[in-house]
C-alpha cells in the first residue's frame, strides 16, 4: 500500500513539474489602496508696501477630502530659507475642493536687487504633500 501510494505522488509530481505547459495557480484579490494627493491649481497674491505684506490665497482640490495643513517657505535670492509657516486650516472637514488665503510678513527681510521666492504647499492626514505653487516678490 505505502509503495502504491509512493508511486502516485512520484507520477502527480513528475506530471505537475514540467511535463507540459500546465500551470497551477490561485487567484487572491489583493486591495489596493488609491493615493490621491491634494492639488494646488491656482494661487494669487497683492504686495501690501505699506503693511510689507504679501496677501494672498491658493485653490485646491482634494479628492479624499483631507486636507491636514498649508506650509508657506519664503527663501531669500541666494536660495537660503527666511521663513517656513505651517498652518493647519480648520474649516475644510469634508472639503474636496476650496480656497485657503495665506500672507507672508517681509518686514524685517532686507532690501534686495533680486526677488524673493516663496512656495506654498498642502499635506493630507496621510502625508501625501502637494504640487508647489512657486512665485517671487520683491522688496522694497
Amino acid at each position: 500500500m505505502k509503495n502504491v501510494f509512493f508511486g502516485l505522488m512520484v507520477a502527480l509530481m513528475l506530471a505537475m513539474s514540467g511535463c507540459g505547459e500546465a500551470t497551477i495557480g490561485v487567484a487572491v484579490d489583493i486591495p489596493i489602496a488609491f493615493i490621491n494627493p491634494p492639488a494646488i491649481t491656482f494661487h494669487t497674491y497683492t504686495k501690501d508696501t505699506a503693511t510689507e505684506h504679501i496677501y494672498g490665497s491658493i485653490n485646491f482640490d482634494a479628492p479624499d477630502s483631507d486636507i491636514d495643513s498649508m506650509t508657506v517657505v519664503v527663501y531669500n535670492p541666494r536660495g537660503v530659507e527666511l521663513s517656513r509657516v505651517t498652518t493647519y486650516p480648520t474649516n475644510l472637514s469634508g472639503a474636496t475642493r476650496g480656497t485657503i488665503p495665506f500672507s507672508i510678513d517681509y518686514f524685517t527681510f532686507p532690501s534686495e536687487s533680486n526677488p524673493y521666492t516663496f512656495s506654498i504647499y498642502l499635506t493630507d492626514f496621510n502625508g501625501n504633500t502637494s504640487n508647489q505653487a512657486v512665485d517671487t516678490f520683491r522688496v522694497p
